[in-house]
């Protein structure tokens, strides 16, 4: 059905007049007209409705990913086929219109014509760029798989897109300029900020040490009158020093005149003295010798009372020696009573001893028991070594059980890390369910993720591609309650973005395979899909309901390589695998055509860690069977440990019984040789015995002997002792005569000492005079040099003029100097010393500072102007902005209104006014009156309401567009009955106006009794073997020959 001739004027420039297709996925060929408005492309599933919103992409070179199916530009090429083309004309109101032609190969090449001259794909991406044509922009192009990606842009990006699609193309320049600029403000402010800390923290730190500077400065003016007063004071002290050196060189010449008159009376003097020493020394001469011969005479009477006294000690050796034969005797009978003594009670004992005749029975009796009951002790060591060894080993074993338990245990909290790191919320969620589990009725199951195991990791790739990531990270629930109050949970208490599904009702046997399996092992198909995993039945009903995993069969490479003949052989197969690609078949319905699409399997990454539950419940089995017998053997350890100890004691008891006998047996034999040891020590005793009478006549002897001695040593004693006497007589005479000779001389040396004294004291008073003088003289000298060093004034020079002006202001005595110079240096010490280093460093900061501030000062004047430019960017994209979001909210209202429902779009502005890459489009809606305005997310509405705001959020678009024309697939699905009929009327009447852009909306069916407008154009796709070429078709002689029918019958 078409309109009644359409006029060039009702198109805008880039819409689409003709669309042309050559071995295009479901077409062979086909050619038709668009209209200017509303283009409704009707027909059933499979016919190649989507394969024309595919071809405008991908004619007007669109990226595959816009489109959301296969990946390669190739595998649009129809089965069969080498090649296929596509030929767009767009509308030029300027002259000829745009005919865009696209060649695709196998290889995934690409030609390209525009207006019959080749071209290259960057120019067409020019010229579709230029018309407004935005394939990637979910406003304007929206193909059946990405329906459902418009519902789940976020604010931003929805704000974005809109701004593309029906915005000035100023509006979004000025908002990418404005994020990109509030990044250099960011950076201008931090700039600033921190330079401004910066000068603040270093004037407060110059403010703290100012007063220290301060300190520091009167403290130098201390410090300078200090140095000019000790620049004073050797002149002061040279003055002085020369003053006092003319003082003592008078007293000197006074001092040399008295010395000369003392000199001449004390030289007759010492003659005199010299005659009385010579006397000394003659009696002193006389004395020595006297005294030599007295000592000779008293060293040998010395000699003679030793000798005295040693025969007086031999005497009493004699007497010693004798007192010690008479106590060794003693002891030598006293020691032989006793030892006959103990001989008696040796022999009385051995007597009264019995005999050991009946002792060895006991003693080997006793034997014999212990070595039985030490083969016992060793036969129980060896049992418990034995027991003990298996224990050990049994340990090891079970620990290693246990090690292996644990590594295949940790594969669960591995995947709960992955689940972490792939989708937070869903992470959340479960480690809330796990501690929330007795809120629901029956049993909710973990997604998939975590409950899904994987027999060989290398299949988790069919999985992943076969199970969409939403229901791999979904719940199951097994009531429908407890699917509602856990969403509820989610959404409302935890804040949590997370899927959930209900378990079929069907039982899992209910699901039997499509295909037997040994029928197509011939192919290579090892296995079902079903096979390769295990999982709770909950979740294998779901995966058998919706993804028919005990249907699709896993092939091989062998597969591959057959996959023609597969095929071709098998007409009711849709779906398998072969080792690395997936493979789905759909039929054309008319012509029995094949369209397939084949894709590469992606490198598994979320099931590939394998959890094996036979392994760890064979695991868990051998644990608890070496438990068991573990248990088993240490009890048989302990009874072999229990009967050895009570062993040891019965053998310890033997021990001290064999002990006892021995000791019996052996007492006999000890006393006999004790008796013998005993006599032969009395018989040695009696051979010892001393002669005392006899001992005592030798000592007599010895004494009388020693006493002769003693006399003749006392006769030569008294001879010398006279000698000495006589010699000690004239000794003292000569003593008398020396010491009055010696007085004598001693008068006159007092006499002489005393004169000398005085002449010695004048003497040395002119030499420490003559000293003196010399040392006044020179410390005068270097007292100059001194001062003239302290004012820096040369040896050849007089003080300057300018020093003896600033000396007169000083005082004039060292004294006052001193005092001056104390008083100054303590007024500076009560000034706090302050480190050049921080005077040095005020400074530098101070100058530092300055500069500092003339940078702040044009960083601040950068950042006023910035902020100019940027409140005047600001202006200029958030007014229209604004103005935009309320004509598309008062359209969007309208519409929801006309369903009796409520809408309405706002501009979602950050707490931050100045965070432009926050800002978005909010869609608020309410479909019953019951609830409140909500927020549009993948989470509150259901699949038809989304779809009904979608496609009423587009329309609100459609009035203030300035693009081409727009393209929605299948937005009415899911839709129901009343909403989809007023939809249509919607779109009928807000796209058929005169104002309209181009509008393609594609469906594979209609509601009976709609209102159609005569702007509209119905596009039917019809697709079988029967069909003709469209090239065949003449249509106007079709409804011209329908007409005259109509007139014959009339």
């Amino acid at each position: 059905m078409t309109a009644a001739g359409d006029n060039a004027a009702d198109y805008v420039e880039g819409s689409i007049l003709r669309v042309k297709l050559e071995n295009v996925l479901t077409y062979d060929s086909v050619e038709f007209q668009c209209g200017p408005y509303l283009n409704v492309i009707i027909g059933p599933n499979g016919t190649g409705k989507s394969t024309i919103v595919c071809a405008i992409c991908l004619g007007l070179g669109g990226k595959t990913s816009f489109l959301g199916r296969a990946h390669q530009p190739s595998d649009y090429i129809k089965y069969g086929n080498d090649k296929a083309k596509i030929e767009l004309e767009l509308f030029n109101p300027d002259g000829e219109n745009y005919i865009i032609q696209r060649q695709i190969f196998k290889n995934n090449t690409s030609n390209w014509m525009v207006n019959g001259r080749g071209a290259a794909h960057r120019t067409v991406e020019e010229t579709v760029s230029r018309l407004n044509i935005q394939l990637g922009n979910l406003c304007q192009f929206l193909p059946q798989e990405k329906v459902a990606d418009f519902a789940k842009m976020t604010q931003q990006e929805l704000l974005e897109n809109t701004e593309k699609a029906v915005g000035t193309p100023e509006m979004y320049e000025n908002h990418q300029k404005l994020k990109h600029t509030r990044n250099d403000s960011r950076n201008l402010e931090l700039g600033y900020n921190n330079l401004f800390q910066r000068v603040e923290q270093e004037v407060q730190k110059n403010s703290h040490l100012e007063h220290e500077v301060k300190n520091y400065e009167e403290r130098q003016r201390h410090l300078e009158k200090i140095k000019l007063l000790e620049m004073k004071k050797p002149w002061v002290e040279y003055e002085e020093q020369r003053r006092h050196y003319q003082a003592e060189k008078l007293k000197k010449d006074a001092m040399s005149e008295e010395l000369r008159k003392a000199q001449r009376e004390f030289r007759p003097l010492k003659q005199k003295l010299e005659e009385a020493e010579s006397k000394v020394k003659k009696l002193h001469n006389e004395m020595v010798k006297l005294v030599d011969k007295v000592k000779g005479h008293a060293t040998q009477a010395h000699e003679k009372s030793n000798q005295i006294e040693a025969e007086s000690d031999k005497v009493l050796e004699v007497y010693e020696e004798l007192k010690f034969r008479q106590q060794e005797e003693v002891t030598r009978k006293k020691l032989l009573h006793d030892l006959r003594r103990q001989l008696g009670a040796l022999e009385n004992e051995l007597a009264s001893s019995s005999h050991g005749e009946d002792i060895q029975p006991a003693i080997d009796k006793v034997n014999q028991e212990a070595r039985a009951i030490n083969a016992s002790l060793t036969h129980n060591q060896q049992a418990a070594n034995t027991i003990q060894g298996e224990v050990e080993s049994g340990r090891q074993e079970m620990y290693g059980y246990q090690r292996e338990l644990q590594q295949l245990q940790n594969v669960s909290n591995r995947r709960l890390e992955l689940l972490r790191q792939c989708h937070r919320h869903t992470y959340e969620a479960v480690i809330w369910l796990r501690a929330n589990k007795h809120r629901f009725k029956a049993t909710i199951h973990e997604p998939m993720i975590l409950t899904v195991n994987v027999k060989d990791a290398s299949d988790a790739k069919y999985i992943e591609s076969h199970v969409s990531f939403n229901d791999i990270r979904a719940f199951v629930c097994e009531e429908s309650e407890d699917l509602n109050l856990f969403m509820d949970v989610m959404r409302d208490e935890q804040k949590l973005k997370v899927n959930a599904i209900s378990m079929p009702s069907q039982p899992l046997s209910s699901f039997k395979p499509a295909f037997r399996l040994e029928d197509f092992r011939k192919y290579g198909f090892r296995c079902y899909l079903k096979d390769m995993i295990e999982c709770p039945e909950a979740i294998m009903r779901y995966l058998c309901l919706q993804y028919h995993v005990h249907s699709i069969m896993i092939g091989t490479e062998k597969t591959k390589a057959m996959v023609e003949r597969v095929i071709q052989e098998n007409p009711r197969l849709t779906s398998f695998y072969t080792a690395n690609n997936q493979y789905a078949i759909r039929r054309s319905k008319y012509d029995g055509e094949l369209a397939r699409r084949n894709t590469q399997l992606k490198k598994p990454s979320l099931l590939t860690v394998a959890l094996d539950n036979q392994r760890i419940a064979r695991l868990q089995q051998s644990i608890q069977d070496c438990q068991t017998t573990l248990q088993a053997a240490e009890q048989k350890y302990s009874k072999l440990q229990q009967d050895s100890r009570e062993l040891d004691t019965r053998l310890n008891q033997l021990r001290n019984e064999k002990k006892e006998l021995s000791k019996q047996k052996d007492r006999k034999r000890t006393l006999l040789s004790q008796i013998e040891t005993k006599k032969q020590s009395i018989s040695r005793k009696e051979k010892e015995g001393l002669d005392m009478e006899g001992e005592k006549r030798k000592a007599a002897d010895k004494i009388r002997q020693i006493t002769v001695k003693k006399c003749q040593h006392l006769q030569v004693l008294k001879d010398q002792t006279k000698h000495c006497f006589e010699l000690g007589m004239a000794r003292v005479r000569l003593s008398l005569a020396h010491a009055l000779a010696k007085k004598e001389t001693t008068d006159i040396e007092t006499l002489i000492s005393d004169q000398s004294q005085s002449l010695q004291n004048l003497e040395r008073a002119n030499i420490e005079m003559k000293e003196r003088l010399r040392q006044t003289k020179d410390r005068a000298k270097q007292l100059l040099d001194i001062a003239k060093q302290a004012t820096g004034t040369s040896n050849s020079e007089e003080l300057s003029s300018e020093l003896k002006q600033a000396f007169e202001a000083l005082p004039r005595t060292v004294d006052e100097i001193d005092s001056c110079i104390h008083e100054q240096r303590v007024r500076a010490d009560c000034k706090f010393q302050t480190d050049e280093r921080i005077v040095k460093e005020f400074n530098t900061r101070k100058r530092d500072i300055a500069q500092m501030q003339r940078e702040l000062a044009n960083k601040k004047d950068a950042l006023e102007r910035h902020q100019t430019v940027m409140e005047k960017a600001k202006q200029e994209w958030l007014t229209p902005l604004k103005s935009l979001v309320n004509r598309i909210s008062q359209n969007f209202s309208l519409f929801f209104q006309s369903l009796h429902c409520s809408g309405e779009v706002d501009l979602s502005v950050p707490e931050n006014p100045e965070d432009y890459e926050k800002y978005g489009i909010r869609i608020k809606v309410k479909y019953r009156d019951t609830e409140p305005l909500r927020e549009l997310t993948p989470f509150h509405q259901s699949g038809g309401e989304r779809s009904v705001a979608t496609v009423l959020y587009m329309m609100a678009l459609q009035e203030l567009t300035n693009c081409p024309f727009r393209c929605v697939d299948e937005i009415n699905q899911g839709m129901d009955p009343i909403n989809e009929r007023k939809v249509f009327e919607l779109v009928v009447h807000t796209v058929c106006k005169r104002s309209s852009s181009q509008y393609f909306l594609l469906t594979p069916k209609l509601l009976p009794d709609l209102e159609y407008s005569d702007n509209m154009r119905v596009l039917c796709v019809y697709n079988g073997p029967l069909m003709m070429n469209h090239t065949e078709w003449r249509l106007k002689k079709f409804i011209h020959r329908r007409q005259r029918l109509t007139e014959e019958v009339g």
